[in-house]
């Protein structure tokens, strides 16, 4: 079993797109066009390459982009989280001789080759797979077309789609047939009607505009919820992670303990201005991000100071009007399924997901909010931090208490607002953003001073080396007008 275990481990880590994503020392065909979500939902090793990476960041990707897209197109064991994202890329770009790279400071390397870049151009004839150079363990050049279509649930489509979506769409339809990417590109393309015209929507600078409102789907390794009733079973309703189905109920169940305060980050918008209001894809945007690019000054400063005036947990009764008996509130709500069927995101399988109606409902029927699966913990909107802080109370004081009583309405939502500035409490995961962000941002400072200092020194080598040139130039002119001097005598 231990044996098992290892073995599953370093498969893992050796794949960390899954086991069947291709490998990554698949090369790219001789003559072929692939749009960003295309790469990242087929070939997510790609982002192994630097070279993809570079062209990727040049056109405006980040790593919320990044990994947005391939946790929405892909069906991956484990999150592709945003440190394991930023990490992978940072490692990639140094592998590939970009020293010191960050996307913050991406426009200094390659100067030469802006001039002449085009952001409109989606070729991959020439970009070097991550695995050319280390191909140690034999071939592995080529991959069955349909084979690419494994473990992607949802296929390029719209404008993100081109002629590799196209090919694999066939493959699938018609497994017998026996194509192989990359080597018969060319023939299958042919086949289907030669290659698509490519026009400005395809872009890169267009795929990532249109995806910059799209949030990753919830984490899929949660463990279960200790509070799902029992009953629940027993109406044969079974709510997993991933939608509704057989199983075990599967709700996230962080573990909570620090109790933090910072009032100015506790009074954010917390119901969409419109509940039909749709999102592009499905996804709502979170009210505020904190993002690779953002700059929050004085994190450390905000912490110590929430520190100093955060209080002890207490337990916060619910308005009286909101309790219900036990048996009415452990009954599964008919009414919250129906709407879900009317009102729902697109792509989203589960009425109690903390997304399925992009946000806390604002008109009945209502969520109990024990229920509701807990955000994604790169979420630091006021409706995550309100789920936190309801299933924290659920936690810590379900019995005798009835923290279960409180649900999504907007009275509630206030003010669980209310109580948040009051307690001055805040989430693990904010305060973990919140660090994260402060070191990243030292980490920009640092580098952009050691940059500043070595841009210093190699100015002053080259006014040096200047200055020996002009001194030798004299010395032979000098020299020559000895020479002439001599001569004429």
């Amino acid at each position: 079993m231990v044996a098992k275990t290892q073995r599953q481990r370093s498969e893992y880590r050796g794949y960390g797109f899954g086991p069947n994503a291709p490998s990554r020392k698949i090369p790219f065909p001789a003559h072929a066009n692939m749009t960003a979500v295309e790469l990242l939902s087929f070939l997510p090793n790609s982002t192994h390459s630097p070279d993809v990476v570079y062209r990727l960041v040049t056109n405006g990707a980040t790593f919320h982009l990044l990994r947005v897209i391939v946790n929405t197109q892909r069906h991956l064991l484990i999150e592709w989280s945003h440190n394991c994202c930023r990490q992978s890329v940072y490692d990639t770009m140094n592998r590939g001789g970009y020293k010191g790279w960050r996307i913050g400071n991406h426009n200094t390397f390659g100067k030469n080759r802006m001039p002449t870049w085009d952001p409109a151009n989606l070729e991959v004839a020439g970009l070097l797979p991550p695995g050319r150079s280390r191909n140690k363990e034999g071939s592995a050049n080529e991959i069955p077309f349909k084979d690419l279509a494994v473990d992607v649930q949802c296929m390029p489509e719209g404008d993100d789609a081109l002629d590799l979506t196209r090919m694999v769409l066939y493959c699938v339809k018609n497994p017998e047939e026996p194509w192989l990417y990359p080597r018969d590109w060319s023939a299958l393309l042919n086949s289907l009607g030669g290659p698509a015209a490519i026009r400005r929507e395809h872009t890169d600078r267009e795929a990532f505009r249109r995806w910059g409102d799209i949030l990753p789907p919830h984490a899929r390794n949660a463990p279960p919820d200790p509070w799902w009733p029992a009953t629940q079973e027993k109406q044969g309703i079974k709510r997993t992670a991933d939608g509704w189905g057989e199983g075990n109920p599967a709700i996230s169940t962080q573990k909570r303990g620090t109790i933090l305060g910072l009032n100015s980050l506790i009074g954010k918008s917390l119901i969409p201005e419109t509940q039909q209001q749709k999102r592009p894809r499905g996804r709502p945007r979170k009210s505020t991000r904190i993002d690779e690019e953002t700059t929050v000054g004085s994190q450390d400063e905000c912490i110590a100071e929430a520190n100093a005036v955060a209080q002890p947990t207490v337990y916060v009764a619910p308005p009286k009007n909101a309790t219900k008996d036990f048996e009415t509130a452990l009954d599964p709500d008919k009414a919250i399924k129906r709407a879900f069927l009317r009102e729902s995101q697109a792509r989203k399988v589960d009425p109690y997901s903390a997304y399925a109606f992009g946000g806390p409902r604002h008109a009945p029927p209502f969520r109990q909010l024990h229920r509701i699966e807990q955000p994604d913990p790169e979420d630091n909107s006021g409706w995550a931090e309100n789920l936190r802080w309801a299933f924290e109370q659920v936690t810590l004081f379900r019995y005798p208490h009835r923290p279960d009583a409180w649900n999504e309405s907007p009275e509630h939502m206030e003010r669980i607002v209310e109580i948040r500035r009051e307690q001055c409490w805040m989430s693990e995961e904010l305060e973990k953003l919140m660090k994260e962000e402060s070191f990243r941002q030292i980490e920009d400072e640092e580098l952009l001073k050691q940059m500043g200092e070595e841009d210093s020194a190699e100015e002053m080598k080259e006014d040096k080396s200047d200055q020996q040139l002009v001194e030798e130039y004299e010395k032979e002119i000098r020299e020559m007008n000895d020479w002439l001097k001599r001569a004429a005598q």
